[in-house]
């Protein structure tokens, strides 16, 4: 039997197909926006099924692409309201590592002063090397104590700048580091050759030590007063190369790096104290020219080269291993710095915290309570 539709049956079903062709042009259900036309109950629930369920997919992948490193191996915690948070992460730890390696270097550097101490060539037999400088500038007595008195100034701008610093705990691991290798360095220079004493006006005489308690007392005077005579540290012989010299290149350095750019003229002060620094050390005839030049070359050097490394990746990438080999402090301290550091500033959390407490005692004095 055949059964045949009447006309209006199939104009309905033509109406009905048309209108399922434009409901299904209607909907977009792309990754950012759903448009619909007026629809039907059903199509809507399916149109904004697919839209809902394809947003959670792509965040979730987005998120997956994301190294994130727990919260108890980030250096700086965020601080709301403070300043602009990046995502810069450092290490407690590898901070407290470059401290320590720091303070030993720092110490074998006095034990081996007290070594070059006693080798000293004896001034009576021994005059001063031939000097370009030495010999054309006369020695003011005072001039070492300028020289020093400078250094505790552009330490002092140093560490406030490092104190306000949002990265601060990177700014002192790379201190510490480059620090150490440089009084390393130097502990070696040392005891290699002996150099006899760089002025006829001295009192300067090698040191014979009774026994090893005695080294050891005298290196820690060294070590506690960080060689400078205004903290009643006497040294002879350690001459090739200048820690002064080195200590103002680093804190001038490091100054004009992680201070604003638009601070121009703290920038060029610190390099005129810097020179001047220097040269007084030189006019109070406490060093060889040449002690001066090789701590100002190796300091800037090491300064230049740990940064442009910390600064570019791509020596990192290439050849990891090797990398890890010849520079093993650097790879395990820069290893989660991504970039170069913004100069970032805000109070640090002791300070804030410190000022939330003396408000609150000031308000306990005024305000006092019954």
């Amino acid at each position: 039997m055949i059964l045949e539709r009447s006309p209006s049956t199939i104009t309905r079903t033509k109406n009905h197909q048309q209108y399922q062709r434009r409901t299904s042009r209607s909907v977009s259900t792309s990754n950012t926006s759903v448009n619909l036309l007026p629809l039907t109950s059903s199509t809507t629930t399916t149109a904004t099924t697919t839209a809902t369920t394809t947003t959670p997919q792509r965040t979730t992948n987005t998120l997956l692409n994301l190294h994130h490193t727990p919260s108890d191996q980030i250096e700086d915690q965020p601080i709301a309201g403070c300043c602009f948070v990046s995502s810069m992460r450092s290490d407690r730890k590898k901070t407290l590592s470059a401290f320590l390696l720091a303070f030993c270097t720092l110490y074998f550097c006095s034990f081996m002063i007290t070594i070059v101490d006693e080798r000293l060539p004896d001034p009576r037999n021994f005059p001063p090397l031939p000097d370009l400088v030495l010999d054309n500038v006369k020695q003011i007595p005072w001039a070492f104590a300028v020289t020093e008195k400078i250094i505790v100034i552009e330490m002092a701008t140093l560490i406030t700048i490092i104190i306000l610093h949002r990265h601060r705990l990177i700014i002192l691991r790379r201190l510490f580091a480059i620090a150490a290798a440089l009084y390393f360095l130097r502990s070696l220079t040392l005891v290699f050759t002996s150099l006899p004493v760089a002025t006829e006006i001295t009192d300067c005489r090698p040191e014979r030590f009774s026994s090893f308690g005695a080294r050891l007392k005298k290196a820690n005077l060294i070590f506690l007063g960080q060689g400078m005579s205004s903290f009643g540290v006497k040294t002879c012989g350690d001459y090739l190369y200048s820690g002064h010299t080195c200590t103002l290149i680093l804190a001038t350095h490091f100054i004009n790096e992680y201070s604003p750019r638009s601070y121009r003229l703290l920038h060029f002060l610190s390099w005129i104290m810097a020179l001047t620094g220097m040269f007084f050390i030189l006019a109070g005839h406490q060093h060889y020219s040449i002690d001066i030049l090789v701590a100002w070359v190796l300091s800037s050097r090491l300064f230049i080269y740990y940064h442009t490394l910390a600064n570019n990746r791509t020596y990192f990438q290439r050849d990891k291993n090797r990398m890890r080999i010849w520079f093993p402090f650097f790879s395990y301290f820069e290893e989660n710095v991504k970039q170069a550091l913004p100069n970032e500033y805000c109070l640090p959390g002791f300070i804030k915290q410190a000022r939330t407490t003396l408000n609150s005692w000031f308000d306990k004095v005024r305000y006092p309570t019954d």
